[in-house]
């Protein structure tokens, strides 16, 4: 799954670490005009099959060896990254969907969440698509489109949470895909951010972010337990992590790329700090094993945080200031630290780097904003924006 635990702590759970240099055992190109990419983050099956999304609108799933074994063809691009549970992936696809396929591609069930909001009032879409228009985009220039950004996250064994475009946090039975309950985030609602999901006291609990509403936590009822207020005008795009040790949630929220405040809450609502930065931010926080947490500034710069005051205590750039850190970084089990960088329109990098922010070693390819990952078996995976799929050895 994204992130590769439901907390979304960002560690790899392989025991396999890369202390040098890997080599490049084989790489495939998608080739597709204009050339498309893998963002989403691959998931690894018993027999090492890969499973991810494309921006050419396709579902894959392709062999260790780099074949191709089946495509499933959507409409749009597939940002999510799947979630595989007993043998059933659940991926967000089109414009706000949620798809659960077994593993010889074959569709089990679909949730339109885009027809689920057309079914609502004509007065509360007209309200939520007018507001939503409100919210032109001077970065881009552009009004924000209705994607499926979000990856989808287990709660309990049979449930599955997804955020919706004009829904907002919704569970579905993941057998079935029917909804057993669906809880509003506020305006505008193209909602960016996924879920995190803890066990307390024997519940799991939901960390999801509005994109202009704050930091909410449910229990799996569907109860609000809190919410804190976003601060105004911001913009939640990046997943909220969670610690599993000390059971507190880490997020981020930014204003376009000009600011952002990261928070560290625990699971009663209390801010316990927050540090505030220059520019915006994309990418989920990376929860170590050790003492820091890991975030990544549209800067183009990587700042390890400590975790109990959220100082710095390192600091790297490692790409170009044009939003070179869009992507979120993966930890090794030596907490040893894995981005998928872009430093031009074209160009970028696979980095490591230590757990003080130095350079370990670094793969020069095309840009990339996928998030690594490493398999049972030592293989490290990852993808680039001129639509290669690489595999790496020690």
């Amino acid at each position: 799954m994204f992130l590769f635990d439901k907390e979304k702590t960002g560690r790899i759970p392989s025991q396999h670490i890369f202390a040098e240099k890997p080599t490049e055992e084989w790489k495939i190109t998608f080739k597709q005009e204009p050339i498309r990419c893998a963002e989403s983050t691959p998931v690894i099956d018993k027999k090492g099959n890969l499973y991810f999304g494309s921006h050419n609108g396709s579902i894959y799933c392709m062999s260790p060896e780099g074949e191709i074994k089946w495509q499933f063809v959507t409409e749009y691009k597939v940002y999510s990254s799947p979630l595989l549970v007993d043998d059933k992936l659940y991926i967000g696809c089109n414009m706000s969907t949620l798809l659960s396929l077994n593993l010889e591609g074959e569709l089990v069930w679909k949730y339109d969440g885009y027809l689920a909001f057309a079914k609502q009032s004509k007065l509360k879409r007209l309200f939520i698509n007018g507001f939503n228009y409100l919210k032109y985009d001077y970065e881009f220039k552009k009004f924000m489109k209705i994607n499926t950004w979000t990856s989808p996250n287990l709660v309990g064994k049979d449930a599955i949470a997804f955020v919706f475009y004009g829904l907002g946090l919704v569970l579905l039975d993941k057998n079935s895909g029917a909804v057993r309950w669906q809880k509003d985030l506020g305006s505008p609602s193209f909602h960016l951010a996924g879920v995190a999901v803890t066990t307390d006291n024997g519940m799991d609990k939901i960390a999801v972010c509005g994109q202009n509403s704050g930091l909410h936590l449910f229990d799996e009822n569907g109860k609000l337990l809190w919410n804190n207020k976003a601060f105004s005008g911001s913009n939640a795009w990046a997943n909220p992590s969670i610690d599993p040790e000390e059971q507190c949630i880490y997020h981020s929220e930014s204003f376009y790329n000009k600011k952002s405040v990261v928070y560290k809450t625990d699971l009663n609502g209390k801010i316990l700090w927050k540090q505030q930065f220059p520019f915006g931010c994309r990418a989920s926080i990376a929860i170590s094993r050790k003492n820091y947490v890991v975030f990544l500034g549209l800067n183009g710069t990587v700042y390890l945080l400590d975790k109990a005051t959220g100082a710095e205590l390192f600091s790297q750039p490692i790409a170009s200031k044009d939003r070179g850190l869009w992507t979120s970084p993966s930890l090794m089990a030596n907490d040893h630290i894995l981005i998928n960088t872009k430093k031009t329109v074209q160009k970028g990098s696979l980095i490591c780097l230590s757990e003080k922010a130095e350079t370990v070693w670094e793969i020069n390819y095309a840009k990339a904003l996928s998030v690594p990952v490493i398999d049972a078996n030592g293989n490290l995976y990852t993808a680039t924006w001129a639509g290669d799929f690489y595999k790496f050895k020690k």
